[in-house]
């Protein structure tokens, strides 16, 4: 039993499927599954995006710097924890007044608090793969540690904007 056409059997539908344009291409909007075409990025998510990409990598230069200074004397983790808790608070600082536009005291305390929870998100990736490394490499150097941090901060710097901007400081974010 064949159940297969040859090749030079050309394939004609009964009716025109009209989700497939005359160009071959399928509009799924048509099949009704609800597809929309992507947003286009508002100015102000740019411009926020482009100030916490920068003070980002300022933030991981100095973290960076500080674990390095620390880490013979107080060991990995322990140098992890310091220059993160160091720099998270200037990068959340530094966030609020150039990022997101907050100026004064007013509310500083409750953002640092608030932003715990992305420094905790960060602090667990980092230690969690500084220890494994420290379990599958314990010979590895500090290049590999660098690597390591600087990883797991990319990693966290992309749920720490989202935490930033949906929660920490929406309440003056443009719709």
């Amino acid at each position: 039993m064949c159940t297969s056409l040859p090749l030079s059997t050309p394939l004609t539908l009964a009716r025109p499927v009209p989700a497939i344009a005359p160009t071959g291409h399928v509009d799924l909007r048509r099949l009704g599954w609800g597809v929309t075409p992507p947003r286009r990025l508002s100015a102000a998510l740019v411009g926020q995006l482009v100030r916490f990409a920068v003070i980002g990598v300022i933030s991981t230069g100095v973290q960076l710097g500080l674990f390095l200074l620390l880490r013979d004397e107080v060991g990995v983790l322990t140098a992890n924890l310091a220059s993160m808790v160091m720099s998270t608070v200037a990068n959340t600082e530094a966030n609020r007044r150039i990022t997101f536009g907050f100026r004064g005291r007013s509310g500083a305390g409750r953002h640092q608090v608030l932003a715990l929870a992305g420094f905790g998100l960060s602090l667990a990736l980092s230690t969690g793969a500084l220890g494994l490394l420290e379990l599958v490499a314990p010979t590895a150097g500090w290049s590999a540690e660098l690597i390591v941090v600087l990883s797991t901060n990319a990693l966290g710097a992309v749920a720490r904007f989202a935490l930033l901007r949906g929660w920490v400081f929406s309440s003056r974010l443009p719709a």
